[in-house]
């Protein structure tokens, strides 16, 4: 339909003003937002979902890889640190040395609620960004839309960390989306828990467990399987094992197919491994993710951008701020996963992530925080994992106070931001790398 309707609203009210504010609260934006706190700044965030922590909590995964390369530590720093020592005191925690560490959703959530309340970061749940003012190259407010209506908020910056470039495209920054031959992203998938399994008869090497999927022909377009056993748990477990094939998820048909076929997909491999998977013969789908696992939708072009060739060859950068390990991961938008090679998929060596990544073409007052920062297609399938999202969130944190001095993203000094990093434990080059046993 082409008809437009004039929206009948000619004001909204301010409901506040902060140093920073950040659109999205996934490990990224809280990483970022903690750092800022932590730094006297004044600090609100407005979140779609009912919780913080993004994918790794209401999407139900669980995991939170790459931050390790075989025995290297690759991603650290104080934000990190605080997040594995409280949920681990909590119980929902265990580290998990091929790629990174798995936290109980829940235990994660509430432990990210509670670093908010203590310093004193404004959080707004089931707020939905709608709009952003823009003025000279600078968001002035972006609006919300919740259970108290439209509003408005002002700060010095911003930071999408919506996940898909929200606040970025909504303040007319380019960006590119999907692969260069047809504009196709990456599959979707829904993660779902199974109760009632005996963990104590599941397969110890999921390699067995995926033999055993393989044996018979499905529905669901995967030949892995991806099973985690989430600490502090009774005979429960994260599965993340649907794709939704040529789906754009920016869509609504897209948002449905991923939750109908993703939940169909559940049934099916849960009636599956109840017949064929050892400890499996009592289990049921216990639950469905609240946020849907989306892969890949726009990538904000920065004043660089992250090319495979980069990820490859392990490059390092003069303004580097983080580094990522995870290899080239591509899901493929409409081929079963799996089947398509990956010859890039195990790297031999972590790469960097410069700071020219996260600052937006047109904006002086915004960064862009996790998932779609500037990189290729092929890139981005490494940089979108979310151990560098964390690592890429606490430097946006360190950053904050100069960016907002300066009044320009592009007028800090690297340097001074990299000593800081350094200083609270983030690696930002190759030579801080930490060996582990």
């Amino acid at each position: 339909m082409s008809e437009t309707i004039p929206f009948p609203v000619s004001s909204v009210p301010l409901a506040g003003e902060y140093d920073a504010f950040l659109c999205g609260c996934g490990l990224s934006s809280a990483a970022a937002a903690w750092n800022m706190a932590e730094r006297g700044l004044k600090v609100g965030i407005a979140e779609y979902f009912g919780k913080p922590g993004g994918v790794p909590v209401t999407g139900i995964l669980g995991i939170v890889s790459g931050w390790r390369l075989e025995n290297e530590i690759v991603v650290d720093g104080v934000f990190l640190r605080e997040l594995k020592t409280r949920t681990e005191k909590k119980g929902g925690y265990s580290s998990r040395h091929d790629w990174g560490g798995r936290f109980q959703p829940e235990v994660l959530g509430l432990v990210l609620l509670e670093m908010f309340r203590e310093r004193k970061i404004d959080l707004m749940l089931y707020t939905q960004l709608v709009a952003a003012r823009t003025e000279e190259g600078l968001i002035r407010e972006v609006f919300t839309a919740s259970k108290q209506g439209l509003e408005a908020w002002r700060a010095k910056l911003f930071v999408d960390g919506t996940g898909d470039g929200d606040l970025a495209a909504m303040a007319g920054c380019p960006f590119e989306y999907g692969r260069t031959s047809d504009g196709k992203v990456q599959s979707s998938s829904l993660t779902f828990k199974i109760g009632g399994i005996d963990l104590s008869r599941i397969p110890e090497n999921m390699r067995d467990a995926t033999k055993i999927w393989n044996t018979e022909p499905h529905n669901v377009p995967t030949n892995h399987t991806v099973i985690t056993c989430l600490p502090n748990t009774n005979g429960e477990a994260a599965v993340n094992m649907t794709h939704i094939l040529d789906c754009d998820p920016m869509t609504h048909e897209g948002q449905l197919r991923i939750r109908y076929e993703g939940t169909l997909q559940a049934y099916e491999i849960v009636e599956f491994f109840r017949r064929r998977m050892p400890g499996f013969e009592k289990a049921y789908v216990s639950e469905t993710a609240q946020q849907p696992g989306v892969r890949e939708t726009r990538r904000i072009l920065g004043d660089y951008v992250l090319t495979a060739e980069d990820v490859i060859e392990g490059r390092d950068f003069e303004d580097e701020i983080a580094r990522g390990c995870w290899g080239i991961d591509i899901h493929d938008p409409v081929t079963m996963h799996g089947v398509t090679p990956m010859p890039h998929f195990n790297l031999s060596r972590s790469y960097g992530i410069p700071y020219r990544c996260i600052t937006p073409r047109g904006i002086r007052n915004l960064y862009i925080a996790g998932r779609p920062i500037s990189a290729t297609h092929e890139a981005f399938s490494s940089s979108r994992i979310n151990g560098s999202c964390i690592a890429l969130g606490e430097a946006i944190g360190a950053a904050a106070p100069q960016a907002i001095a300066a009044g320009d993203t592009r007028k800090i000094d690297v340097a001074q931001l990299q000593a800081k990093l350094i200083e609270q434990g983030a690696i930002i080059n190759y030579t801080l790398l930490v060996k582990t046993k």
